[in-house]
C-alpha cells in the first residue's frame, strides 16, 4: 500500500511540473493564437484554407521551443485586437500601440516596420508628406499617421482592405496609398502592379509584437525571443521581409545633398592630385636634366681622359704641359663623379615623391570612405529626427515620444561633436600645437577613477580589474594625457569583450612607467597588426565596424600622444588567457617615489 501511494505522488509530481512548463496548455486545451486570415506575406490563410506567412512559421517555432501546443484561429483583422482583450485567443501579432498598453500586454519587438507613399508613377514628385495638401491619401487606420496628414492638409480615406486600394491606386482612384514598405513591396510585385512607385517616409517606424492578456505567457516569450536572436533563428525567418523591406529610411533629397558634398570633396580631391602632379612632373624633369648634365659631363671626362692620354704622349716634349693636363681631367673626373651623385640623389627623391603621391591618393580614398560612412550616420538621424518633430502636431505623438526623439538627436549630434573634436585633437597634436603640463600625479588614485567611470560600460557579466597596483605610486605627468591614452585603450577593450575579464596593470620599467591593457574579446586579425595605429585606417579595423559609431581615430590619437612624449606604443595577442588583445604603452616619467 505504501508502495503505491508513493507511485501516485511520483505521477501527480510530474504531471504538475509539466502543466507548470507549459503554462497550463496542453494537447487538449491548445494555445489558441489569433492570426488575420488576409494580411500576407506575414499571416493570412491560403487557398487550400490552411494558416501560412512567415508569422505562423515563427510561431510554429517559437512554440515548440516553449513546448507549448497551439492551434490557429484566422479571424478578420478588426475583430483580432477584441478576440485577445476578451480571451477569447491567448495570443495575436500586432503593432505595438500606446494606447492599447494598458488593457495588454506587449513582447519586445520582433521587428520592425517601415512607412511608405504608394503614387502612380509620373504624377507626383518626391517629397513625402510636404505637397500632399488637397490630395486624396488612402490608408488602413493608424493614429499617428492620420494625425500628420490631418496637419498636412490632406483628404484622408481609411480603408479595411489594402490589397483593394492599391489595385485601385493603379486604376486611377485615389492620389496615393500609405502602408508599411514590406506591404507594398509584396503586393506590387504579386498583382503586378508595374505602374506604381514608392517613396520612403520620414515616418516613426512601429515595433511589431506578440500581445496577450496573459503577462506569464508574454514573459516567457521575451525570453525565449532573447535566446532566437542570439541563435540568428528570427533573422532566419524574417530576414527575407527585413532585407529586402525594412531598412534605414533616407529621403531622396538628403541623398542629394550628400552626392553634391561628395562630389564637392571629390573636386578638390582632384585640384590636389593636379597640383602634386605638376610638382611631380617639375622632379622629374629636374631629375632628367641632372641626369643629362651628368651625361654630358662623363663625356667630357672621357674627351678629357683621351686629351691626357695624349697629352703623356707629347709628355716628351713638355713634361709641364702633361702635368697641368692630367690636374685638368682629374678635376673633370671629380665633378662628373660629383654630378652623377646628385642626378641619383634626386632620381632617388623623385621615386620618393611619387610613392607618397601614391600614397596620398590611397590615403584619401579610405578618408572619404570612412568619412561618408561616419559622418552619415549621425547626420541621417538628427535630420530624419528633426524633420518629422518639424512636421507633426505637438499633439501627434506622446511626451514620452517626442522627449525620446530629442534625446536621440541631441545623442547622435554629441557623437559627431565627438569625432570633430577627435579629429582636432589629433590635427594639433600633429601639428605640434598642444602643450604638454606635467604635475604632481597620483597614478593609483587616477587608475582607479579610470576603471570606476568605465565599469558602467562593461557587457553584462565582464569584469574590469587593476592588476597589482603600486601602492603610493606618485609621478610628474601630463593628467589630461594620461587618461586620453589610457581611455581610449579601456573604451577599445570595452567594445570588442563580450565576456571575460578586461585587467589594467601598470608599473615602473626602463626609467619610465609601463601601462597594459588586456582583454579576453574578439582579438586582433592577423592583416590589421602592421597598421592598427595608421591615421587613416580601413573602415573594417579593429577599432572601427559596421556596429560601431566613430571613425576609428581613437588609437592614432593614442599614437600622436605617446609619439609626442618621445614614447613607445604597441599591440600583442593576449596568449596568456587564450584569446583577446593586450594594448601597452610606455613613456619616460619621473617617478618621485
Amino acid at each position: 500500500m505504501k508502495l503505491r501511494l508513493q507511485y501516485v505522488l511520483l505521477l501527480l509530481t510530474f504531471a504538475i511540473a509539466v502543466n507548470a512548463d507549459n503554462l497550463g496548455y496542453t494537447n487538449e486545451k491548445p494555445l489558441l493564437f489569433g492570426i488575420d486570415q488576409d494580411y500576407p506575406p506575414l499571416e493570412y490563410v491560403d487557398e487550400a484554407g490552411n494558416p501560412s506567412g512567415v508569422d505562423v512559421e515563427f510561431s510554429k517555432r517559437l512554440m515548440k521551443r516553449l513546448d507549448i501546443p497551439m492551434t490557429f484561429k484566422p479571424n478578420k483583422w478588426a475583430a483580432i485586437a477584441g478576440d485577445v482583450m476578451q480571451g477569447k485567443v491567448d495570443l495575436a501579432m500586432m503593432v505595438y500601440s500606446p494606447y492599447r498598453s494598458g488593457d495588454m500586454n506587449y513582447s519586445r519587438s520582433v521587428l520592425r516596420l517601415y512607412y511608405q507613399i504608394v503614387t502612380r508613377k509620373g504624377e507626383r514628385k518626391n517629397y513625402g508628406l510636404r505637397d500632399v495638401k488637397g490630395e486624396e491619401i488612402a490608408l488602413m487606420q493608424s493614429r499617428p499617421v492620420v494625425d500628420t496628414l490631418k496637419k498636412s492638409g490632406a483628404k484622408i480615406v481609411i480603408v479595411y482592405d489594402l490589397i483593394k486600394a492599391m489595385k485601385d491606386l493603379a486604376a486611377g482612384d485615389y492620389d496615393a496609398v500609405i502602408c508599411y514598405r514590406y506591404q507594398a513591396k509584396y503586393m506590387i510585385s504579386k498583382y503586378k502592379l508595374n505602374n506604381l512607385q514608392t517613396e520612403d517616409l520620414t515616418l516613426t517606424p512601429r515595433e511589431y509584437c506578440y500581445v496577450s492578456h496573459n503577462k506569464q505567457l508574454i514573459d516567457a516569450i521575451n525570453a525565449e525571443l532573447d535566446k532566437m536572436v542570439d541563435q540568428g533563428v528570427v533573422e532566419d525567418v524574417y530576414g527575407n521581409v527585413a532585407s529586402h523591406f525594412d531598412g534605414l529610411i533616407i529621403p531622396k533629397w538628403v541623398w542629394g545633398a550628400i552626392i553634391a558634398g561628395v562630389f564637392a570633396i571629390m573636386a578638390g580631391i582632384i585640384v590636389m592630385q593636379y597640383r602634386n602632379k605638376k610638382n611631380l612632373k617639375r622632379a622629374l624633369a629636374l631629375a632628367r636634366d641632372n641626369e643629362e648634365k651628368a651625361k654630358v659631363n662623363e663625356e667630357k671626362a672621357k674627351e678629357n681622359e683621351e686629351k691626357a692620354r695624349l697629352s703623356e704622349e707629347e709628355a716628351k716634349k713638355s713634361a709641364a704641359e702633361a702635368l697641368r693636363n692630367a690636374d685638368v681631367a682629374r678635376r673633370n673626373a671629380k665633378e662628373a663623379e660629383h654630378n652623377a651623385m646628385i642626378a641619383n640623389q634626386n632620381a632617388a627623391k623623385a621615386r620618393e615623391a611619387a610613392e607618397a603621391a601614391r600614397k596620398s591618393e590611397e590615403l584619401k580614398d579610405i578618408f572619404m570612405g570612412n568619412m561618408s560612412h561616419s559622418l552619415r550616420t549621425p547626420l541621417n538621424a538628427i535630420i530624419g529626427f528633426s524633420d518629422l518633430l518639424m512636421t507633426m502636431d505637438e499633439t501627434a505623438l506622446p511626451k514620452d515620444e517626442q522627449q525620446n526623439l530629442l534625446q536621440l538627436i541631441n545623442k547622435n549630434g554629441l557623437e559627431l561633436l565627438h569625432m570633430i573634436n577627435e579629429l582636432l585633437s589629433l590635427s594639433d597634436i600633429e601639428g605640434q600645437s598642444q602643450l604638454f603640463q606635467r604635475e604632481v600625479t597620483d597614478v593609483d588614485a587616477e587608475m582607479r577613477q579610470f576603471a570606476a567611470e568605465m565599469r558602467p560600460q562593461l557587457h553584462e557579466g565582464v569584469t574590469l580589474e587593476l592588476e597589482e597596483p603600486v601602492e603610493g605610486m606618485r609621478a610628474l605627468l601630463d593628467k589630461k594625457l594620461l587618461k586620453v591614452v589610457t581611455m581610449h585603450l579601456l573604451d577599445n577593450a570595452v567594445q570588442h569583450t563580450k565576456e571575460g575579464k578586461i585587467t589594467v596593470a601598470y608599473y615602473v620599467k626602463e626609467g619610465g612607467m609601463y601601462v597594459e591593457v588586456k582583454d579576453t574579446g574578439d582579438g586582433l586579425p592577423e592583416k590589421l597588426k602592421n597598421n592598427i595605429f595608421g591615421l587613416l585606417s580601413d573602415r573594417n579595423t579593429y577599432t572601427h565596424d559596421e556596429s560601431q559609431e566613430n571613425p576609428g581615430l581613437g588609437l592614432s590619437v593614442c599614437k600622436a600622444i605617446i609619439d609626442r612624449c618621445n614614447g613607445k606604443i604597441g599591440v600583442r595577442d593576449n596568449t596568456e588567457d587564450g584569446r583577446g588583445t593586450i594594448f601597452w604603452y610606455w613613456t619616460p616619467t619621473e617617478i618621485l617615489n
